[in-house]
């Protein structure tokens, strides 16, 4: 069986330094002698970014919009794009500044290839300056600041020398009672260690079970394979007794009342959505949510089989 591809998810605000970072991970990368990939997404029609890699990176792009509005299903095909076309060791995904990592997140566990990759982390990189002065930006983006850190496993603070020492510590203590589980950097030019990524699991928690990046983030996902057609009233009965913590899921399924076709299903804030897929699909279903009660979740899908 081939290793899963690893997926790391830059965040960050707009000019906090991210493609810095990214530019940073590649040289180790490459140095490691490991095939990755990147996604980059831009706000403008016009890619800026791009021009600061180097030709042999594969390459997709999502211009003119962001991850978390319009063009998730553009991210889902670029990654699958990545996926089938280059199988590389590990794909960078570097969100607009204005992208919520959790909407980049639920984008990556496409139903097509959830099964065969893996979110190995996800960092924010905070700009000290922004961070110490986000009492002048909007509240819409003063929360957005706040959310990019409380759904990382890893916080890069940068431009830490600009920073005065009041400032710094106020930045420290700020983010760590917004995310005390994520791991800190403090950075000048993004500057961070690959090896903090890719051992990231072997860093914390070494006797534990919670090694995945999710479970620090008390966000994981759970992906399951149906075998055959199930009942769809049983299906929707199931869906009705879904606790909130469970906010995503979707999937192909196969129903018994209509066994010669495909199902595409959606299912957000407690709204399920069917609709016909014209292409013959492996039946994954993909959920998401909080503190998943995983074992149960697959015995209860499983039952949905025997019937």
């Amino acid at each position: 069986m081939l290793d899963k591809i690893e997926i790391v998810i830059l965040s960050g605000f707009l000019g906090s330094g991210k493609t810095t970072l990214l530019q940073n991970l590649l040289a180790q990368e490459q140095q490691r002698n490991r095939k990755v990939a990147v996604l980059m997404n831009e706000i403008g029609q016009v890619s800026i970014d791009r021009n600061l890699l180097n030709d042999h990176t594969p390459l997709e792009e999502i211009i003119n919009g962001c991850i978390c509005c319009t063009s998730k299903t553009q991210l889902e095909n670029a990654l699958l794009t990545l996926y089938v076309q280059e199988k590389p060791d590990v794909i960078y995904i570097e969100g607009s500044g204005i992208a919520h990592p959790m909407e980049i997140y639920d984008a990556c566990l496409s139903p097509v290839i959830a099964q065969n990759i893996i979110v190995k982390s996800i960092i924010t990189v905070v700009d000290g300056n922004i961070w110490s002065g986000k009492h002048t930006l909007s509240l819409r983006i003063q929360k957005l600041l706040e959310e990019q850190i409380r759904y990382a496993d890893q916080i890069v603070i940068n431009k830490v020398d600009l920073l005065t020492s009041g400032q710094y510590n106020q930045i420290v203590e700020d983010t760590k009672q917004l995310n005390p589980h994520a791991m800190q950097h403090m950075t000048t030019f993004s500057r961070l260690n690959v090896v903090d990524i890719i051992n990231r699991d072997q860093k914390s928690l070494l006797s534990h079970e919670k090694l995945h990046v999710t479970e620090h983030l008390h966000v994981s996902s759970l992906t399951y394979t149906f075998d055959k057609p199930i009942n769809r009233d049983l299906f929707i009965k199931w869906l009705e007794q879904l606790p909130v913590s469970v906010y995503r899921i979707k999937g192909f399924l196969k129903f018994l009342d209509d066994v010669n076709s495909i199902a595409l299903f959606q299912y957000a804030f407690g709204v399920p959505f069917f609709y016909r897929e014209e292409m013959n699909l492996p039946l994954n279903l993909v959920i998401i949510g909080e503190n998943l009660a995983k074992d149960l979740l697959k015995e209860q899908l499983n039952q949905l089989e025997q019937y």
